[in-house]
């Protein structure tokens, strides 16, 4: 399979661009749809807040292996990951859910599954690293990125309100089996798009001289050693939340419908923050976005502390939400702006590889006490980390401010002047 390519794109509403859009909100349906079936799946067979921790431990432990794999993916046609990432997820998921819809599925296949599934991610998560880049015209960027973020994010948020009514009504199994379908129509979708060519590298090139110039690469920046040890840091604060949120909604009596409307609340509130900033488009700094955003996170989580019904669990879900929308844009543009689309797989699996380890690794430390520990003890740990973690995120930005640090990326025909004030 060879990678199709295109001329550099001249406006935000080309074919590619609206492909890639449409393609990864209709995927992003079905698995949210996914999440809540298979953590329910979990739930139902064990009863146990410990048995979904290690589940999703499973499920985010090959994010591990994404610096290795994004080596691999700067070397090979994009084509190749992009579609067979999907079709691979696709198989897993109908696989899984036929099974369970014969009959008892054992838990041990859902682990097995749900670790399988995690390796094809970090394999097909290099692959996507900058495409927003890659499909539209520099100077739109951010509103590209809003966009983005904000049709991703109303369809999770759709699937996820969609997917705890479905589990209830049609069962686990079928919904499990719709997340497949989802992967393979964006697998067929995939197909269509057609990318700009890239910097190759030559063939005789060693694997080790291609992986070793991205570590390189991030060792030359400030900003970028310091991006994967705040993400380190935020995954483990909000890691558990996944694990003890089902917990928490059947000990208020919400269950199932509960937990997909608090997350469908949480992805509106993410869904109406990215709107925003493609409205807003230059008009935000991404600098002062990231920061606060992840303030807003902090101060949403702690505050999950003290509530006592599910409905003021729900108001803090889409102040979560729109903190979130802006911290990613802020993180997500920097990180476009900074890295050289030749380093695209290698820097952002690099860095994604750092930061998704905190959340298996929280998860596996939490497993052996997540049924003895207080839930509202945990929430306001999670939220003064995530609080401090912004702190810290400012300070990283001041000094490289302060130190005048200039990168200089190739943008289309011309040179990219990165401005550390933050300011376009």
């Amino acid at each position: 399979m060879t990678s199709s390519s295109a001329a550099a794109p001249v406006k935000l509403w080309n074919k590619n661009f609206v492909l890639w859009w449409l393609g990864s909100a209709q995927s992003a349906f079905g698995t949210a749809l996914a999440g809540i079936a298979t953590s329910f799946l979990v739930l139902h067979q064990t009863g146990s807040a410990s048995a979904m921790g290690l589940n999703l431990a499973l499920a985010m432990l090959p994010a591990l292996l994404q610096p290795f794999l994004g080596a691999w993916v700067d070397r090979i046609p994009l084509k190749i990951p992009l579609v067979a990432g999907n079709v691979l997820r696709g198989l897993l998921q109908l696989g899984v859910g036929f099974w369970a819809l014969r009959g008892h599925l054992p838990t041990e296949i859902i682990y097995a599954a749900s670790f399988l599934t995690g390796l094809v991610g970090a394999f097909y998560a290099p692959a996507t690293q900058g495409m927003v880049a890659r499909l539209v015209p520099a100077g739109e960027l951010k509103r590209a990125t809003g966009l983005m973020q904000g049709a991703t994010q109303t369809m999770t948020m759709l699937g996820l309100v969609a997917g705890g009514f479905l589990v209830a009504t049609l069962g686990r199994a079928q919904t499990l089996m719709l997340d497949g379908l989802s992967f393979l129509l964006f697998a067929g979708v995939l197909l269509l798009v057609q990318l700009p060519a890239r910097a190759s590298h030559a063939a005789d090139e060693p694997y080790w001289d291609t992986f070793k110039a991205g570590v390189r690469y991030v060792r030359g920046s400030a900003l970028l050693m310091g991006l994967p040890l705040l993400a380190l840091l935020l995954n483990a604060s909000f890691a558990p939340i996944d694990m003890l949120l089902p917990k928490r909604m059947l000990s208020l009596g919400a269950g199932e419908r509960g937990y997909g409307l608090f997350f469908g609340l949480l992805m509106a509130g993410v869904a109406g923050g990215s709107f925003l900033v493609a409205a807003l488009g230059q008009r935000v700094n991404a600098r002062a976005a990231s920061v606060a955003g992840m303030t807003v996170m902090g101060l949403a989580v702690l505050a999950l502390a003290f509530t006592q019904t599910a409905v003021q669990m729900y108001v803090l879900a889409v102040c979560m939400g729109l903190g979130n929308a802006f911290c990613n844009m802020g993180i997500g543009v920097i990180f476009q702006k900074r890295v050289a689309p030749e380093y695209f797989g290698r820097v952002g699996s690099l860095l994604g590889m750092v930061g998704m380890a905190g959340m298996p690794l929280t998860l596996l430390a939490l497993t052996p006490f997540a049924d003895r520990l207080s839930i509202n003890s945990i929430f306001a740990v999670c939220g003064i980390v995530t609080v401090l973690g912004a702190l810290a995120w400012a300070g990283i930005l001041r000094r490289d401010a302060k130190t005048g640090e200039v990168i200089r990326i190739p943008i289309e025909s011309g040179r990219f002047r990165f401005n550390p004030s933050g300011c376009e």
